[in-house]
């Protein structure tokens, strides 16, 4: 760097006058102010140091001392005061997450399905669309393997043999009648819209897209809008429950009644007589 000291101190004012010191019991001088300055250039000096010369009464920091402000660095305006900042908040901002890697392969129903993340295999699991005993597999192991005698997807095998004893108790329960109705949902102070569809006493099948929980959601649905289907009429009722089953389509869920009205159950009740009196 060039030394800019002879730029602001030249002729008889840049005298060797001056001391600096370098703690309580060392200094250094007598320097001319060119000298000093060349020195907080070559880093062996700072500005923080304290200079002292003939006639000042104390010594100072040398970025304090008038015959040396010319040479001090200004302070950065506020427009780069700003971007300083932003680049130290870029700099120090978490790192984004790392990217799941697809490393794991289904074999079922005579076929081969991949590569997913492993919360894909426990979304699967969760949804019923696979069972403990399809066998998986990833780079790294000897060999096929089923899904239930790997630990990390126990507890997602055991929600998978529950969905399955579901389904087996909803089938049991009542034969579904299609029913195309609308319906309000209150979950967690949540109200969502969806359509209602394949009817029972034991539950109904809900399509929509804001799903408004997983398996286990416990729900409030009011069908509150008459709707005629293959010319048969569903009177509105209300009927409290628990999701059972995602649809693999991310788009609806399987809902089982736990609770509902007597009114209620004449309502679905008279639907489904009337539907099978017209078979």
């Amino acid at each position: 760097m060039e030394n800019t000291g002879n730029v602001f101190f030249s002729g008889k004012e840049d005298q060797a006058v001056w001391f600096v010191a370098i703690n309580h019991e060392k200094w250094v001088g007598p320097m001319a102010a060119s000298e000093v300055v060349a020195k907080i250039q070559k880093t062996e000096l700072t500005w923080a140091h304290y200079g002292w010369r003939k006639g000042q009464q104390k010594w100072m920091r040398l970025c304090d001392i008038p015959d040396f402000k010319a040479a001090v660095p200004a302070q950065p305006n506020k427009i780069i005061e700003v971007e300083v900042q932003k680049n130290a908040t870029r700099s120090t901002a978490a790192p984004p997450p790392p990217r799941k890697v697809q490393n794991w392969y289904l074999f079922y129903n005579d076929t081969q399905f991949g590569p997913f993340t492993e919360d894909d295999i426990h979304r699967f699991l969760r949804i019923g669309k696979i069972h403990g005993d399809v066998h998986i597999w990833k780079d790294g192991m000897a060999g096929w393997e089923k899904v239930k005698r790997l630990d990390q997807f126990k507890d997602s095998v055991a929600e998978s043999k529950n969905v399955r004893a579901v389904k087996k108790i909803e089938r049991r329960r009542a034969p579904r009648v299609p029913v195309v109705a609308r319906s309000l949902m209150a979950s967690d102070g949540k109200v969502f819209t969806a359509v209602c569809r394949d009817v029972s006493i034991g539950g109904m099948q809900v399509l929509t897209r804001d799903l408004p929980g997983s398996v286990g959601t416990r729900l409030k649905l009011n069908i509150s809008a008459p709707v005629t289907a293959a010319g048969r009429k569903i009177q509105s009722f209300v009927a409290e429950g628990e999701i059972v089953r995602l649809l693999e389509d991310g788009k609806g869920f399987s809902f089982r009644f736990e609770k509902l009205s007597d009114h209620s159950i004449r309502c679905i009740e008279a639907y489904i007589h009337t539907g099978e009196s017209k078979k």
